[in-house]
Formats: structure tokens, C-alpha cells, sequence
């Protein structure tokens, strides 16, 4: 039924260390320090280059942070996931 249901979704979301309802919309702690950051310089229009020698870390890094971003947001591009950052008041 649809208990069995909703606590293998959770299950399954937990072992995903997916936050789900009010505690993913909540604010940006669903989010690591180091994709705050990354966001942060998304939102001043920083380039993956710019981003990675801004952090001190590798491009393919940071191509990684900004798709667990966007994923994490639910944007399908940079400047949506700024506007949604905005709008959440995670920036």
C-alpha cells in the first residue's frame, strides 16, 4: 500500500542522502560548503576556469559541484539555478 510505498521512497533517499519536502526546500544545508561556494561564484558570472582557479581545485571538479548544483536545485542551467538560489534565499 501506500505506506509501504512512501517509507521505501524515504528509504531509498536516505541511502541517497536525498533530502526530501520541507527539509530539502528548507534553505541551502542540503547543499555542501564547498557548492555554496561555487554558487556564490555562479552568481558573480564566473566561468568553470574562473571558478577553479578562484578555489584552488580542478576544472573537472568543479563541472562536478555546479551538476550536483543544478541537480540539488532542480535548475536546468546556471542562471536558473542562481534565480532559484535568490528566490530560496540560499544567496
Amino acid at each position: 500500500g501506500f505506506a509501504g510505498l512512501a517509507r521505501a521512497v524515504e528509504a531509498t533517499a536516505r541511502a541517497a542522502r536525498l533530502r526530501l519536502g520541507r527539509e530539502a526546500d528548507a534553505d541551502g544545508a542540503f547543499l555542501s560548503e564547498r557548492e555554496l561556494e561555487v554558487l556564490a561564484l555562479l552568481a558573480e558570472g564566473l566561468s568553470n576556469p574562473e571558478i577553479a582557479d578562484r578555489l584552488v581545485i580542478g576544472r573537472r571538479t568543479v563541472r562536478a559541484h555546479v551538476s550536483n548544483i543544478l541537480q540539488k536545485l532542480g535548475a536546468t542551467g546556471r542562471a536558473e539555478a542562481v534565480s532559484v538560489a535568490h528566490r530560496r534565499g540560499i544567496l
